[in-house]
């Protein structure tokens, strides 16, 4: 046994097991017993279809295009910010008694052109993320992924229950009598007592 970074032993980790922990030797001469059959109560798991088959590369192929796009647009923004920060740096030989010459843009299409670079990151982050869990998760169709969630949740398959649908239909049959009669009452004319 080791203990923090020396090399000692315990004298018991020499000896061979308890006898209770290896098989006795009427238990090994013995024939193996019959195992019972497990009753499997879960459907077996859908067998997953190959890497490089049709369905796979579809789901492969819209995470890549997401990737793809990610790049495209990375490669726009940092082009960008790259722009704007050479515009503000002076030339070598700017003359020292004249102002700094400014960015010749207003600040709110400044603002515009930063919302739209980030967009566009946003989205080929989403596309490459939604390829790749569709890929993970074998989900090449919303069919694919409605039959799969229908499967985790459990749906009741059409049943009812009958005594909730019978109490709601006696409270919404109550309230509708009660409209009746606050309309009755407020349409008949009030009686005068002379």
């Amino acid at each position: 046994m080791w203990s923090f970074g020396t090399t000692m032993t315990m004298a018991k980790d020499r000896e061979p097991p308890p006898a209770s922990s290896t098989p006795s030797t009427q238990e090994q001469s013995s024939p193996p017993s019959q195992p019972k059959p497990l009753q499997n109560t879960t459907p077996p798991p859908e067998p997953l279809p190959p890497i490089l088959s049709q369905r796979s590369l579809k789901q492969l192929g819209l995470f890549f295009a997401g990737g793809a796009f990610l790049g495209l647009s990375i490669l726009i923004t940092r082009r960008a910010v790259a722009r704007k920060l050479k515009a503000t740096v002076p030339d070598f030989y700017q003359q020292s008694n004249r102002p700094v010459k400014k960015i010749q843009s207003d600040n709110s299409l400044i603002a515009v052109e930063a919302l739209n670079l980030a967009t566009l990151n946003v989205m080929g982050f989403g596309i490459m993320a939604t390829g790749g869990l569709a890929w993970a998760f074998d989900i090449s169709s919303v069919d694919d992924l409605r039959r799969k969630a229908r499967r985790h949740i459990g749906t009741t398959r059409g049943y009812t229950d009958e005594e909730s649908e019978r109490e709601i239909e006696e409270w919404v049959a109550s309230v509708l009598v009660r409209k009746d009669k606050k309309e009755q009452e407020a349409n008949s004319p009030p009686k005068k007592d002379d």
